[in-house]
């Protein structure tokens, strides 16, 4: 009885061990997928912000003759500048003329839209155009921009949301964000920028 007693003690503790084994390769496997995760994200983030400030740079045409004549960098055409920026964001993301992603790596589907704005500064005066996802345009003055950064030059924001490909196949739609000055040589992010990647939720 001692003898069976002991037996099956033994096998208990070498099936817990089992258990606990396998429950720590687990979660080995779930940590590595979310560190994973995390880098792809951080490495969309990078991709995104250049393509973004290419695009938004692309749009902004220049009025020449304005300049000729105020010394005034302006954006006048903001219709055109828009019809440029998409043609730029297509090119710089592989999008098709749907805005479908074509290399599903960083984008999971669809790019959309969500804020287009010129901002025009003319002496302590900022004329704002927006166009918004759904295609509406307002107009009015203004001196910061969506991701709270001030406007101190003629300039250009766009924000877009793309889904992506998530942790266990779950889509996420992230959210970016970008301002660029015309005039200014150094575009790239400040430390007070708000253009991070922003998850929303599931699609």
């Amino acid at each position: 009885m001692k003898k069976e007693y002991l037996q099956r003690k033994t096998r208990e503790r070498g099936q817990a061990s089992w258990v606990l084994g396998l429950f720590l390769i687990l979660f080995l496997a779930i940590l590595l997928c979310m560190q994973l995760q995390v880098a792809l994200y951080r490495e969309s983030a990078m991709y995104m912000e250049d393509a973004l400030a290419l695009s938004n740079l692309a749009s902004a045409v220049i009025d020449i003759e304005e300049y000729g004549i105020t010394q005034k960098v302006l954006i006048t055409d903001p219709e055109q500048a828009y019809e440029r920026y998409c043609h730029a964001l297509r090119e710089n993301l592989g999008l098709d003329n749907h805005f479908m992603a074509q290399n599903r790596r960083m984008i999971s589907g669809q790019v959309e839209i969500q804020n287009y704005t010129i901002y025009n500064v003319t002496s302590d005066l900022v004329e704002i155009w927006q166009r918004d996802r759904d295609g509406t345009v307002s107009v009015w003055s203004g001196n910061v921009a969506p991701n709270g950064q001030l406007i101190e030059e003629t300039g250009v924001y766009s924000e877009i949301a793309y889904p992506v490909e998530g942790f266990l196949g779950t889509r996420v739609m992230a959210h970016k964000g970008k301002l660029v000055d015309v005039i200014r040589n150094d575009n790239r992010e400040k430390k007070n920028e708000i253009t991070e990647n922003k998850v929303t939720g599931n699609e």
